[in-house]
């Protein structure tokens, strides 16, 4: 036999066997992606996820932030077009109803742009009316039967959250969707790891095992992962491909798109210095929204006017109308006014509409929309099913849902980063620094965001009406409630905090339809008397989710380390002490 042969044959000793187990396999490679990449940016994933699922009601809250709205019907101090009579022609809809009305008290404004409400929370003849003059904007809701306008308290709304779901707060917002890009494409990563670490994956989805530490939460774990899976992978990669010429703008640069000239193309219907305007009569703009709305349901019979948009109205170079989802007004009353109408076909899932520009004198079409491009089609349908506007109300609670699954799965992969590190401590009371950031930041997040949501909508019934910058304060209050419970948690044991922040959040969620009803004149005894869905819903919801969270603090507060952990603990501090 040959040296070589012999060489060969020769059994391995321990220490090669060792060594050679220690070569990660390729599932033990995608376990630590996994892990890391949902770890590092699991908290912003967290509060991006959550003000997202939230954002799909937010038309709701929003008008839940207004009570006044529908409870009472409170004249402006702006003259009501009752006043003057208004042109029987432009009558005959709410959207000529309320120009009439804005010929009648807003002549002069460089602007009008006049909108729908969100279906789900007002009705077809109430309608959003902003007004420019000068560098003022004045913001209010028309009734178009009553001929009533009503000044809404300033709040932020629900528009907070969908804001902050993707442009943060407190920096540019260009960077913030940079940040939130970058978590996103980490998110999708982390999934499809997950996907490849799990061999047994929808075998464990029908296991849950019910106080049993680490395996309880991994169960968990799987439970708000495995069943709506295919909704996080189309939720994660249609929002990174919804700000995808931020990420690659390569794109445009090899197709040899000039950008400057492109934008100057889109906003070349805003006319010129008001220094140069001159007084004009404005043509009947309902003729035109008729005409409009009935060629483009020709094509998709679904399509409906939302808003109008008249810049410069009443002037020589305004008055051009453009699409029909919303009715914008420039410069009314003047030679440089232009109508702008834009359309959009409802249950729609593309965000893409059809707009027109009418010379605001004449009433010709100075530009209308193309159809566009398969490419843009395609970006616009990935909006869409982001987005979920084309749902409607029994789809959007199931994409609410699905979020709220979402928020689960990364919310226990969070803790379960801690549990399962837990039991390797030498000494539980005295973590090392790693393990003590990521508990901090667990509990500040996963119990401070909620509580700092809630203290928003309490702020919101708190703070005096005719406060200046009301909308800012309730802002910057729900980033310093954010921050309080984060130092609330640096001053506290971990277990004491998550106690203490949970208990807040539950009592703060089981008083707010108290503080509702003493703040508003639509508390749960006078919505059922008169049948106000909107506010039932809310306290309902309330309700519901301040039993979620007192489960949630009852766990918290009560459950205690088994008997095996505490051992195995005081057996590694042991071995520990031996070994110095």
């Amino acid at each position: 036999m040959s040296d070589s042969t012999k060489t060969q044959s020769v059994p391995m000793t321990k220490r090669q066997q060792k060594d050679k187990t220690k070569v990660k396999g390729y599932r033990l490679l995608m376990s630590d992606v996994h892990t890391w990449f949902g770890l590092l940016l699991g908290w912003l994933l967290f509060t991006i996820f959550l003000m997202g699922t939230v954002s799909y009601f937010n038309n709701e809250l929003t008008a839940w932030m207004q009570p006044e709205i529908t409870a009472v019907s409170k004249p402006s101090a702006l003259p009501l077009s009752s006043q003057n009579s208004p042109n029987k022609a432009q009558t005959s809809e709410p959207f000529g109803v309320a120009i009439s009305h804005l010929q009648a008290t807003q002549a002069n404004a460089k602007n009008w742009f006049i909108t729908k409400g969100p279906t789900s929370t007002s009705n077809e003849q109430r309608l959003h009316i902003t007004t420019s003059a000068d560098d003022e904007r004045l913001r209010y809701q028309f009734d178009t039967q009553t001929q009533t306008a009503y000044m809404p308290r300033d709040t932020a709304g629900g528009n907070f959250f969908y804001r902050m779901h993707f442009d943060l707060h407190y920096m540019s917002v260009i960077w913030a969707r940079i940040i939130v890009g970058i978590a996103s494409m980490m998110m999708l990563i982390a999934i499809i790891a997950g996907i490849i670490v799990h061999k047994k994956i929808f075998t464990d989805f029908f296991t849950f095992r019910w106080g049993k530490g680490q395996r309880s939460w991994l169960d968990a774990h799987n439970a708000f992962s495995v069943l709506p899976l295919p909704f996080h992978i189309m939720i994660t990669f249609t929002g990174i491909i919804t700000l995808i010429a931020l990420y690659m703008p390569w794109g445009g640069k090899v197709a040899n798109i000039d950008t400057e000239q492109l934008f100057e193309g889109i906003y070349s219907y805003r006319a010129a210095d008001a220094t140069e305007l001159q007084p004009a009569p404005m043509v009947d703009i309902s003729p035109l929204l008729t005409t409009a709305q009935s060629e483009w349901q020709k094509l998709n019979p679904n399509y409906a006017i939302t808003s109008v948009s008249i810049n410069h109205p009443n002037t020589d170079t305004g008055n051009r109308i453009i699409g029909i989802t919303s009715v914008s007004i420039n410069h009314p009353n003047t030679d440089h006014s232009k109508i702008i109408v834009d359309g959009k076909a409802d249950r729609q899932i593309s965000t893409i509409g059809a707009f027109r520009i009418y010379d605001g004198q004449t009433g010709d079409i100075l530009e209308q929309s193309k159809p566009p491009p398969l490419a843009v089609t395609t970006h616009t349908v990935m909006i869409g099913l982001h987005a979920g506007r084309f749902a409607d109300y029994w789809l959007r609670w199931m994409y609410f849902l699905l979020g709220v699954a979402g928020c689960g799965m990364i919310a226990t992969g969070l803790v379960l980063w801690t549990v399962k590190r837990r039991r390797q401590l030498l000494d539980m009371d005295k973590p090392y620094l790693g393990f003590w950031l990521v508990e901090k930041l667990n509990i500040a997040t996963l119990a401070g965001l909620p509580l700092a949501m809630v203290g928003l909508l309490w702020l919101n019934r708190l703070l005096p009406l005719e406060m200046t910058a009301r909308a800012k304060w309730e802002v910057d209050g729900f980033f310093i409630i954010w921050a309080g419970s984060f130092i609330l948690t640096l001053l506290l044991s971990s277990r004491h905090a998550w106690r203490v922040l949970l208990s807040l959040v539950t009592l703060s969620l089981l008083f707010t339809p108290l503080l509702n009803s003493l703040t508003t004149e639509r508390g749960f005894l006078q919505s059922v008397l008169s049948g106000d869905a909107l506010f039932i819903s809310f306290d309902i919801a309330f309700f519901i989710l301040s039993l979620l969270f007192a489960y949630i603090t009852y766990a918290v507060s009560f459950k205690k380390m088994s008997p095996k952990q505490k051992t195995k603990s005081k057996r590694r501090v042991a071995s520990q002490i031996e070994i110095s």
